[in-house]
């Protein structure tokens, strides 16, 4: 179970770090979160990037059992398997009809099937899935009492979100001498930065294209480049792309960018602008931002873009996890997936309903037949983020409810309106979370995620927890990671994996300190 680490197990203090300036309390325990010599450091000047990573980190780790653990890998082994597959038949599986169960916007549907057509261009998709970093939910079992994950949705669009989070705060407890008090990473800090910079080449220049998304991990991403592998990325804006026609290119063109007044290798293009060639890019843009580009500078960043475009517009999309749910039997009887592993993401993606399908239509006439059947649901945008636009549906009356579903009988999205999903709300339990200076407990949900590059799973992400029904860091939420006891025993069939947990928002002195233990995670 989750247990927070200024609670004991077996009786015995996991964590003593006494500093009596913070006094943190729960029962009889006093856990400090700062050690002594904190007063005595010095920190060097931080970037934005790293400081603002530390601003909703939570010092009191989640204590998961190997059991968790294992059971987020295989969803996740699953979970691949099945995305792979379907991506891979997107558009030659005709009967299959992707295309219209989950339509897309025209252009990006035309950039699909020009991928497609030109699949000499493209390594297969199995082979550069990207970064992923899916969300689940914790749910119990009513039969069992034990704690289900199921996963709610893929987050793809940008390729190192959370990544940076994960990696730097398991690394900062580093510090605490975890194997003599016999804990260990729940996730390997390096796995999960080498897994990032293993994305791209490194042999070549790499651009980042950044658009309206503030962003967190992208500046320490950046910063952790340019001290282990000694590249400074470039980031540009997408107004600064330009095309090249080049007969030399077996696309035509070279993608290129106004050169930066340093460079050391330009061109000019025939209006006259001095650019510099991109070889290898990251996004970090909103699928509207991408639909601003005309269809030929979308089809050469996507030759050029690490993380596959097929993720973002496909496995990104809410849609997905309904198109999964919808295959399992083709996945089985076409030796996809074992009926293990089917069962596994049945259980373990949340039901999601498909707008336009027949599911959709029979759930309208249920919600018509029954006022309190809404209750159950929540709508989610299809492209949605940070939990922005989701509806609960114990939160709006019939009318407003049905006036919502009512759209959702046909599958394809129109300009200027939003495209729901519909999941089953997962009824979390709540989790005392220490919360605030006085490290007071409150009942807070918990989202967890995990993280997984060219197919690979890496770990488990960063917890969000928050008293409020959404789990947003960008809605006040607090992040906290996970330690795992070292050489556990496995779990027998009637012994219940509970999580336990203990998170807070920092002090001062916290933050300073977590800061430090991430800036010193960049310079090992």
């Amino acid at each position: 179970m989750l247990l927070s680490l200024n609670q004991t197990i077996a009786g015995q203090t996991v964590l003593d770090l006494r500093v009596g300036a913070l006094g943190l309390q729960q029962g009889g325990d006093s856990m400090a979160f700062v050690p002594e010599c904190m007063s005595s450091m010095s920190f060097e000047l931080l970037s934005i990037g790293t400081a603002v990573l530390a601003l909703f980190t939570s010092p009191h780790p989640v204590l998961v059992t190997k059991q968790h653990q294992e059971q987020v890998k295989n969803l996740h082994v699953a979970l691949n398997l099945a995305v792979e597959d379907i991506i891979e038949r997107w558009i030659k599986d005709e009967d299959a009809q992707f295309t219209n169960r989950m339509p897309l916007e025209p252009e990006e549907e035309d950039l699909l099937r020009w991928m497609h057509s030109n699949r000499h261009l493209f390594r297969p998709y199995s082979e550069r899935p990207g970064s992923w970093r899916p969300d689940f939910l914790v749910e119990h079992d009513d039969s069992t009492g034990a704690e289900v994950f199921r996963i709610c949705e893929i987050n793809a669009r940008f390729c190192w979100n959370g990544y940076m989070n994960a990696a730097v705060g398991q690394e900062a407890y580093s510090a605490f001498g975890l194997e003599s008090r016999g804990l260990e990473f729940a996730t390997n800090p390096e796995g999960i930065l080498d897994g990032v910079l293993n994305l791209f080449r490194h042999d070549l220049p790499l651009h980042l294209v950044k658009g309206e998304e503030y962003g967190i991990d992208i500046w320490p991403f950046m910063e952790l480049m340019e001290h282990r592998i000694g590249v400074k990325p470039r980031l540009i804006t997408p107004d600064t792309l330009r095309l090249l026609p080049d007969t030399t290119e077996k696309s035509g063109f070279k993608l290129c960018c106004l050169a930066q007044p340093d460079a050391t290798s330009t061109l000019k293009t025939s209006s006259g602008d001095i650019v510099e060639e991109i070889h290898q890019m990251g996004l970090e843009l909103h699928q509207r931002e991408l639909n601003a580009f005309d269809q030929e500078m979308k089809r050469q960043i996507s030759l050029r873009c690490f993380n596959d475009m097929r993720t973002i517009l496909l496995a990104h999309d809410k849609r997905m996890l309904g198109i999964i749910r919808e295959e399992l039997g083709s996945l089985v009887s076409r030796d996809v997936l074992s009926t293990e592993q089917a069962t596994d993401l049945e259980r373990g993606i949340t039901p999601t309903i498909l707008p336009g399908s027949t599911a959709m239509e029979k759930f309208i006439a249920s919600c018509k037949i029954s006022e309190g059947f809404k209750d159950g649901y929540i709508l989610k945008p299809i492209r949605g983020g940070k939990g922005a636009g989701i509806l609960f549906g114990d939160e709006l009356d019939n009318d407003d409810w049905l006036a919502r579903l009512e759209p959702l009988r046909e599958a394809r999205m129109k300009a200027g309106k939003t495209l729901y999903v519909v999941q089953r709300q997962i009824r979390q339990p709540y989790y005392d979370i220490l919360v605030g200076v006085k490290g007071k407990p409150e009942r807070c949900h918990m989202v967890g995620t995990y993280h997984a590059v060219g197919g690979q799973f890496l770990g488990l992400g960063t917890w969000r927890c928050s008293p409020g029904r959404l789990c947003a860091v960008s809605d006040g939420a607090t992040w906290v990671c996970s330690l795992v006891r070292a050489e556990e025993k496995p779990a027998t069939s009637s012994r219940k994996q509970i999580l336990r947990v203990g998170a807070g928002l920092l002090t001062l002195g916290t933050m300073l300190w977590t800061v430090g233990r991430i800036r010193e995670a960049f310079w090992k």
